[in-house]
């Protein structure tokens, strides 16, 4: 090897090392959000919950989550619903110590859909997030686990009628004529 490619091979070494320090050596956790549960239905207020995948002590105290600004939504170019206005997040934890947002609003949501984007800030750091909601009929929702819903029927209805006389056999086909045989 000449003396180059030591050195460049050094300078490699060295920087793959720091930058492996770097990342041990920095805060590895962070506020992680994760799927959005959507709870109510169109034509209801909101009702939605979101999984906090990780979260640390210092990041539960300071932390501020909501709704960002109609600038917020200007700037990433998605449309601010009059209902966002009047749209609440907090953070809550579950009875298994797990922790989630809760999104709630005080107007009723008239779209099948709603682009959300949820904001937040701690001592140390900032998220944001986009999540799109979908919000079935209310009808779709009504039917609960284990009922069964009023539904159409589309399977063929039978009567009891006399019985219809025994098919005819086809007639035979009949049969081919000869192909000629084209001249050479």
């Amino acid at each position: 090897m000449n003396k180059r490619s030591t050195k460049a091979f050094r300078f490699a070494v060295h920087g793959v090392a720091l930058a492996v320090m770097g990342l041990l050596g920095s805060q590895a956790y962070a506020l992680g959000l994760g799927r959005v549960t959507v709870q109510s239905s169109l034509g209801e207020t909101l009702k939605a919950e979101i999984d906090v995948t990780s979260l640390t002590p210092d990041e539960a105290s300071s932390l501020k989550v909501g709704v960002a600004s109609p600038d917020a939504y200007r700037a990433a170019g998605m449309d601010y619903h009059a209902v966002l206005a009047g749209t609440h997040v907090r953070l809550v934890k579950r009875p298994d110590g797990r922790n989630m947002l809760v999104v709630t609003s005080d107007n009723a949501v008239l779209e099948p859909f709603l682009d959300v984007i949820v904001e937040a800030n701690w001592s140390s750091g900032r998220l944001v997030r986009e999540y799109t909601m979908l919000f079935d009929p209310p009808l779709a929702r009504s039917a609960a686990p284990g009922t069964q819903a009023a539904a159409p029927s589309t399977a063929p209805q039978i009567s009891a009628t006399a019985p219809s006389p025994a098919p005819r056999a086809a007639p035979a086909p009949a049969p081919a004529a000869p192909m000629a045989q084209a001249a050479l």
